[in-house]
């Protein structure tokens, strides 16, 4: 197999660089290829919009092809995703009040079952492709009809969540006919997500924090196990949108056709280039528009899974706007539009990202679109959590200025703790509850610090606080000044010596208040008042001194 492979559809001369191979030989095998007429792993129509459309002079155009080229091998080398398939029948439920007859006929020639039905006579759909079951309301009453594909015109929301299960208003005979019998006997899908649960603000928490993943998959490909507060994943089911990624608070979810390390690569390699994002939906083959000089297309499956730390790694490697081409687009993303665009109003007094839904926005974003003198920042992410990443790229930005607030909703939620000093054991319930590390306990000085940067505003904090008003989230900002990327001290107590041995064992206001609760039970044995003061070595031998002097003494210890 050859790596680099360009189908030239116009016969005019074309400057490439000499790592790809201009051919018409369609059984010649590449990894990456322009067009779809040669045989590829990758197809990437946005070399030939860009070829066709760029402004650049032809040496430059060469060298951005080259990247483009690049960019796709790089990502396919770095990408998580695995080939799955699962074997389905050739059973049909065909659901359409107005009638798909020619269809079913259609279907019946190519050895498919049909069974047509009207939407009233669906009560219900579960399942997965291969395994689907329809609930039917008949005359003498509900029916399990099983089949491996539900067709359905107009459908209702719920009849689109599982795999195999497909809205054909709009779409031919053929079309129909096509994709069956590309998905039979072996339909294909991919795992588009990987998944940490180290790191997930669900996974096994006494209560539910957090769950915003499953809330806006729109199938059943997430789904949550309650009782064990766990994520059920089903590959099969996903379409791949992405939104889950960018919803994930902590990055226990990463998008595995894109993981965070590819997408650093793919960032780095846009230094100096203006990036237009591009996700596959939004089709370029007619898309005639002049791309200004060093407007680069960055290409992407889906758009929907970009976050507010992946568009700022993209803006501070390339040191430009950035430009989204996409007609739908995530609340995640929205989001993460909006709180970059307050910070680099408040940061340079310039847009961070333009987002253009049609070709009339998009030939507006490019005439404004620049380079930001001061934005370009090539920055660590190796080994960081989501977060993590976003905080030190921030910082970077901020510097040692003091820029104002910046206001983030539900979708990108930031938060400030603080603790009620005079209440507060330092049990460190609330550090052991933390697991992006936004709470931690310092030992040199027996506190607890906090750093607002990293923390995602989940509230289990406040949940795992063993004392009554000690702990207060408050949600919705982060300010733009260098103490909020340092950890500040929210609780500090001294160790209690133990009376015994003089070893430190907990803090003075841990000891002080068991010892508050206990002492009333303990009112006539000195004894076990006295082991409230002592570390667990000396309070089981102050126990043991006890019950050996009340056997001499001929008592029994109680």
């Amino acid at each position: 197999m050859k790596e680099f492979g360009f189908y030239n559809q116009t016969d005019e001369s074309i400057m490439l660089n000499e790592q790809i191979e201009i051919t018409k030989d369609e059984n010649a095998h590449f990894l990456v290829a322009n067009s779809s007429r040669l045989n590829a792993d990758i197809i990437a129509p946005e070399i030939d919009f860009y070829i066709k459309n760029s402004t650049d002079s032809v040496l430059d155009k060469a060298k951005n092809t080259l990247m483009l080229y690049e960019a796709r091998a790089t990502c396919f080398d770095m990408a998580k995703d695995i080939d799955y398939d699962k074997k389905v029948g050739k059973n049909v439920i065909i659901v359409s009040n107005a009638g798909r007859e020619a269809l079913a006929n259609k279907l019946r020639q190519n050895d498919f079952k049909v069974i047509e039905l009207a939407h009233f006579e669906i009560k219900f759909v579960y399942g997965a492709v291969g395994e689907l079951n329809a609930i039917v309301l008949k005359e003498e009453g509900e029916f399990d009809i099983e089949c491996d594909f539900f067709l359905v015109e107009n459908a209702r929301d719920y009849m689109l969540k599982q795999s195999g299960c497909m809205e054909i208003s709009g779409k031919n005979d053929d079309e129909i006919l096509d994709f069956l019998t590309s998905h039979t006997p072996n339909y294909p899908y991919k795992s588009f997500i990987n998944y940490d649960s180290s790191i997930c603000q669900y996974h096994e928490r006494r209560s539910e924090i957090c769950a915003k993943c499953a809330d806006a998959c729109p199938t059943v490909a997430i789904l949550k196990e309650d009782e064990k507060k766990h994520l059920v994943f089903s590959h099969i089911d996903c379409t791949n949108c992405g939104e889950c990624v960018s919803i994930c608070p902590s990055g226990a979810i990463d998008y595995s056709v894109m993981p965070r390390m590819a997408f650093i690569e793919l960032a780095r390699m846009y230094k100096g280039k203006i990036p237009l994002i591009i996700p596959r939906s939004m089709l370029l083959e007619n898309l005639n528009i002049s791309l200004p000089q060093n407007v680069v297309p960055f290409a992407v499956e889906a758009d929907k899974f970009l976050s507010h730390t992946h568009l700022l790694t993209l803006l501070q490697e390339s040191g430009a706007n950035l430009i989204i081409y996409s007609n739908v687009r995530s609340r995640a993303l929205n989001s993460a539009v909006d709180m970059l665009n307050q910070i680099y109003e408040l940061k340079f007094k310039e847009k961070a990202v333009y987002v253009a839904k049609n070709q009339d926005e998009l030939k507006s974003a490019l005439e404004k679109a620049k380079f930001i003198q001061g934005s370009e920042q090539s920055v660590s992410e190796y080994a960081l959590a989501k977060r993590e990443i976003f905080a030190n790229r921030l910082q970077a930005l901020v510097g040692e200025d003091t820029l104002g607030t910046v206001y983030a909703d539900d979708a990108i939620e930031y938060g400030a703790v603080e603790i009620n000093r005079d209440t507060c054991t330092l049990c460190l319930s609330c550090v052991g509850a933390c697991n992006v590390n936004a709470l931690i306990a310092d030992k040199s000085d027996n506190s607890i610090k906090f750093n607002p940067s990293i923390c995602t505003a989940c509230g289990y904090c406040e949940v795992s606080c063993a004392e009554k008003d000690t702990i207060v989230l408050k949600r919705g900002k982060i300010e733009l000044a260098p103490k909020t990327f340092e950890y500040s001290e929210l609780a500090k107590d001294e160790l209690f010596k133990c009376v015994e041995c003089g070893k430190e064992f907990a803090t003075k206001k841990a000891v002080e208040k068991i010892a508050a609760l206990m002492t009333p039970r303990f009112a006539n044995q000195p004894d076990k008042i006295k082991t409230l003061y002592c570390c667990s070595d000396c309070k089981a031998k102050v126990m043991i001194k006890a019950q050996i002097a009340a056997a001499h003494e001929g008592k029994i210890y109680e």
